[in-house]
């Protein structure tokens, strides 16, 4: 019975949201009235779908490959209402609650075509590891770890697993770690294409590429010496968890590639045996009967709680946020931890795409963000999560800017970085009250570069002439057809310094170092999170789920209260995605070139695909 009173009061919330977004499309032109109703359709049929009981016997399953992020990717105009993937938090915070409850027995994983930074790799590691120590099993399944190519990765990740399982004829292929590093400068002179690039710090070495034709000795020494530091890692935790030691591991890499059979011998694997084979073991161990179902991580939430997924999953966030503020206005809430999600190459604004895919870290939404976040009063303390090679250095600024006006608002912040911080993810997160790193999350790299490339050579080759027509002395400096005059790349030098030098400011400011001590540690050289602890570039090793307990201390908040993580911007729901395109007026933007038969096609084939689907989003395959 209260069930029923829920849907009628969801049904009535979403008839009144129906009205208002139908009078608003209608006048935005026809494609967008079909969107419309194919979103009042399936939020119809959500509203009968059932929550699937989790079983009393629970076996984990999922396939981890490439994808998998810090962040989901935006909703694009083909698809979307559904997301196919998980993020990284997604994973581990599952694997974290299956650990705590009792019904989950064991966790049965596979590998396809993984593409994980080192960091990642052992952010998951850290959750397979918590989960083995609640006294779960967790086996894992390759064809090979690692076939014609080098397996470090793939068998790093897989070896914090009890159990390994090959498949007959299958590699294990840990050949070791190594860069390859281009350098096109040849290539360049051959067709008359010259690169023009100045630099900030000895080992600010990314336009070596263009500008030279080897690499330079302070290039390949602290490449050299990075390379070392993660090879130590890997071959350290792979010894730990094998019962081997480094020496023993190195040893192995030095005469890999193995075959099953060798690999079985040495130690690498456990089992040798087929899927169905493994998961029949797995059944076993885990108590399951014949009738008994597995449960894909993905549809397993912390805490033991059903995850709702599809148009469902659309409902139940809705009415989320409706208890949310219900909470607010009656004093009810918990105390938050904001979560800001920084991934990708840090830019101004987005590009002529921005909200049809991934653009990156947007400066403006970060912003944004963190303005939210100071206007909640129930967010005691922020973590923000970067995962970012750098970027525009204003951009950085302007996010450095707002993570400081909020630390001024009496909330602290605590960056936990992931794969990469360098450069311009470093500038970010240069005010934290605290960072958090990985042993093998790439940071630091404090320094800049830039330039342009020059294409005159090119064109007197194939004959073309350009005439320009200009005003002022220096308006054709940034153009391609010819090179910076000697008192325009004395001027450019001289911005690249004031950048350098401000990027030295706010090192020394954040991380309490002096001049020397700043300058000893940048120079544009990147860091292992390991090597960058030694010199005082972060706080602590660990991953996100330690960045929050952080978090927590910082903000006063006793261990054993209870929090709410939410993330800041929130991922943007089909509705959110359906306003963005009408407010942009997309279908009727020459520069997406989508004319209302495409638009209308593209429906027919989202609509057919969900109602294949039963409306439910597609879930990593699981053979």
């Amino acid at each position: 019975m209260a069930e029923q009173v829920v849907v009628k009061k969801q049904g009535g919330f979403f008839h009144g949201l129906w009205n208002l977004l139908k009078g608003f499309f209608v006048m935005m032109g026809f494609s967008f009235f079909i969107l419309v109703v194919m979103l009042g359709v399936a939020l119809g049929r959500a509203m009968d779908e059932k929550p699937e009981a989790l079983p009393s016997k629970i076996l984990l399953t999922y396939t981890f490959k490439a994808g998998i992020g810090e962040k989901l990717p935006k909703p694009s105009i083909t698809q979307p209402f559904v997301h196919t993937t998980n993020t990284i938090r997604d994973l581990t915070e599952a694997l974290e609650g299956a650990a705590k409850d009792d019904r989950v027995k064991g966790f049965v994983a596979t590998m396809e075509d993984m593409k994980f930074s080192v960091a990642q790799v052992q952010e998951i590691r850290d959750a397979i590891a918590h989960f083995r120590k609640a006294g779960k099993f967790a086996y894992i399944f390759g064809e090979s770890y690692g076939e014609m190519s080098s397996g470090m990765s793939d068998y790093y990740f897989a070896s914090s697993f009890g159990q390994l399982w090959l498949q007959p004829v299958g590699i294990v292929g840990i050949t070791g770690i190594s860069a390859q590093v281009p350098f096109v400068k040849g290539t360049f002179d051959l067709v008359g294409v010259t690169a023009q690039f100045g630099h900030k710090g000895l080992y600010k070495s990314a336009p070596e590429t263009f500008t030279a034709t080897d690499m330079s000795e302070p290039n390949r020494r602290a490449l050299t010496e990075m390379i070392g530091d993660l090879s130590r890692q890997m071959v350290g935790g792979v010894a730990e968890a094998r019962g081997l030691t480094p020496e023993q591991v190195r040893m192995l890499i030095d005469n890999a590639p193995f075959t099953d059979q060798a690999a079985l011998q040495a130690k690498l694997v456990d089992k040798i045996g087929y899927y169905d084979e493994l998961m029949e073991a797995a059944r076993k161990e885990a108590g399951l009967a014949e009738k008994d179902e597995t449960v894909d991580l993905s549809d397993y939430a912390p805490e033991a709680k059903t995850k709702m997924k599809g148009f469902r999953g659309f409902v139940d966030e809705v009415k989320k946020e409706i208890d949310k503020e219900e909470n607010k206005k009656s004093g009810k809430g918990k105390p938050k931890i904001a979560l800001v999600l920084g991934s990708g190459e840090i830019v101004s604004f987005g590009g002529a795409h921005a909200g049809m895919g991934d653009s990156g870290i947007e400066a403006n939404d970060i912003v944004d963000a963190f303005k939210e976040v100071r206007e909640d009063k129930d967010v005691a303390a922020v973590v923000f999560r970067i995962d970012s090679p750098g970027g525009s250095p204003t951009a950085a600024e302007t996010i450095r800017r707002a993570v400081v006006e909020t630390q001024k608002a009496g909330k602290p912040v605590i960056v936990s970085m992931g794969g990469y911080a360098a450069s311009g993810g470093y500038w970010v997160a240069t005010p934290a009250d605290w960072i958090v790193a990985q042993p093998g999350t790439i940071t630091g790299s404090i320094g800049v570069f830039g330039g342009k490339f020059v294409f005159a050579d090119l064109w007197s080759k194939i004959g073309v002439n350009w005439v320009t027509i200009s005003e002022g002395a220096h308006a054709g400096m940034w153009s391609f057809n010819r090179l910076f005059t000697d008192e325009e790349m004395a001027k450019f030098e001289a911005t690249l310094d004031n950048i350098y030098e401000a990027f030295l400011q706010r090192v020394m400011q954040g991380r309490k170092m002096t001049h020397d001590q700043a300058f000893n540690v940048a120079e544009g050289r990147a860091w292992t999170g390991a090597q960058a602890k030694e010199r005082g570039l972060v706080d602590e090793l660990g991953g996100l789920a330690r960045a929050i307990e952080v978090a927590k201390e910082r903000a006063k908040i006793k261990p054993d209260v209870d929090v709410e993580v939410e993330q800041f911007p929130a991922d943007e729901s089909p509705l959110d995605m359906l306003l963005k395109l009408a407010g942009d007026k997309a279908s009727l933007r020459p520069n997406l070139s989508i004319t209302p038969q495409q638009l209308r096609e593209m429906i027919e084939q989202q609509a057919k695909a969900l109602q294949a689907q039963n409306l439910k989003a597609p879930v990593v395959e699981i053979r």
